[in-house]
C-alpha cells in the first residue's frame, strides 16, 4: 500500500513576523509527489499556491497577495522559495 504524502497545518502569528495584524494565519502544506500545494487562510480569505520539486512557485494565486504572504509561507515551510 502506498504511503500518504506528508500534510501539515501550521498557525503563524503575523506579529512575530513584524506585521501589524489582528489575527493569525492558518497554512496548510500538502506534499503531492513532485509538487507541494500550499493553502493560506486569513480572515475568510484563501490563497492557493503550488510549488515544484525544487521549491519554486509553479502556480500563484490568481489575485493580489498581501505583503505578509511570502514570509508566512517561509515560516511554515522553510524549504519553499517565495519571492
Amino acid at each position: 500500500m502506498p504511503s500518504q504524502a506528508p500534510h501539515t497545518r501550521t498557525t503563524v502569528d503575523l506579529t512575530d513576523l513584524g506585521f501589524d495584524a489582528d489575527s493569525d494565519v492558518e497554512i496548510s502544506v500538502d506534499e503531492r509527489g513532485d509538487e507541494t500545494a500550499v493553502e493560506v487562510d486569513h480572515n475568510g480569505d484563501t490563497w492557493s499556491l503550488t510549488f515544484n520539486e525544487f521549491g519554486e512557485v509553479k502556480r500563484t494565486p490568481g489575485r493580489s497577495a498581501p505583503r505578509w504572504l511570502g514570509p508566512a509561507i517561509k515560516k511554515a515551510a522553510p524549504g519553499l522559495r517565495v519571492v
